[in-house]
């Protein structure tokens, strides 16, 4: 990824939701239930689905420091994780982790958005949803 595609009809309102500083999942109506990643239709009903903003409360799920050049457009060593927000803990963010260390990570423990700008090596910075220990 050199930078998202804001204008991309099934991911650029989650980027553009992180702009405004908001968490964004694609909801179904219908099924009233987050619906990970974003697709153009509910993949259990085939309903419409639209955004919903969440809290940015969550849980960290899983997490590894990564330390090789896994993504080459972004410098090592950082932490990726696994969250799931409170409001669909049955879905599953990959994010980065920050204002951390490895060490004081816990399965299960409580978590909160944050908004920063990431620097890939080629292309503009951008707005991304990270998450730091609540």
């Amino acid at each position: 990824m050199i930078s998202p595609d804001l204008s991309d009809p099934l991911t650029g309102p989650f980027w553009q939701g992180a702009q405004a500083g908001e968490l964004r999942v694609s909801w179904c109506a219908a099924c009233d239930r987050a619906v990970w990643y974003p697709r153009a239709r509910c993949d259990v009903c085939d309903g419409r689905l639209h955004w919903q903003t969440l809290s940015g409360a969550a849980s960290l799920v899983a997490w590894s420091e990564v330390s090789g050049p896994l993504n080459p457009d972004f410098d090592t060593p950082y932490l990726t994780g696994l969250v799931s927000p409170r409001e669909a803990p049955y879905i599953r963010l990959v994010t980065r982790l920050v204002d951390c260390c490895a060490a004081d990570l816990r399965c299960d423990m409580a978590v909160t958005v944050r908004f920063r700008a990431l620097q890939p090596r080629r292309g503009a910075a951008f707005i991304a949803p990270v998450f730091t220990p609540a």
